[in-house]
């Protein structure tokens, strides 16, 4: 029997109405087999005959697409990014002061936008920020390395910075050679932790581990 004198299809096969949540005209995934290079039918025009949790599943899928990885933004000098001694620490929206090691592992796959301040720490200029590792060179090392290159780890490219063996502070080029995918707790191990990476001739990546054994910080027990 119908429940509570309910007819119809069950709830997961209606199809939602148009109107304040029906939407159906604003999603811009198409559902199902479609011949390459051929939009759904409801991207020309036409009506959308998805059911209602399959038009979930495409929202959610165009809301994950869609996503940016989370900006913050750091202020430090260039004797800060160079790691020279004496020179103060590096400042982040919203933290405590960080470490010069802790920068260079940031700046090597960041946006850098120069500001020339004046002697009483006045603005002067703002240039445009720009990225270090591009998008095209970018994609040519995902697919090169395809997951994090320290040994033994899988971690995958979209998890992963790009890492440059010279650092560009120290004159390395931003070169697909000079670059290598690393995860973010091996790209830590390398700056904070003190290990070292050399890359051989065969493209295999050999690791050096410092004097003193680096450890992540503890959680709470």
């Amino acid at each position: 029997l119908p429940e509570h004198g309910r007819v119809g299809p069950p709830p997961d096969q209606r199809r939602p109405r148009p109107g304040r949540r029906g939407g159906g005209a604003n999603c811009a995934r198409a559902s199902g087999a479609q011949p390459a290079g051929v939009p759904a039918p409801w991207l020309r025009g036409g009506a959308d005959d998805r059911l209602l949790p399959q038009r979930y599943a495409d929202a959610l899928v165009e809301l994950a697409s869609a996503g940016r990885p989370a900006n913050i933004q750091v202020t430090a000098t260039i004797e800060t990014l160079k790691g020279l001694a004496g020179a103060s620490a590096a400042e982040m929206e919203f933290s405590l002061p960080i470490s010069s090691v802790a920068v260079q592992r940031m700046a090597c796959d960041c946006s850098v936008t120069r500001v020339l301040l004046s002697q009483e720490s006045l603005v002067m200029d703002v240039g445009r920020a720009k990225p270090i590792v591009s998008s095209p060179l970018r994609r040519a090392l995902q697919v090169r390395d395809g997951h994090c290159r320290w040994p033994g780890c899988e971690r995958t490219a979209s998890k992963c910075d790009g890492h440059h063996l010279v650092h560009w502070v120290n004159g390395g080029p931003t070169e697909l050679d000079n670059l290598v995918l690393l995860c973010r707790r091996h790209h830590r191990m390398v700056h904070e932790g003190g290990w070292q990476l050399i890359k051989c001739d065969d493209g295999q990546i050999v690791t050096i581990a410092p004097t003193v054994t680096f450890g992540l910080p503890r959680g709470p027990d």
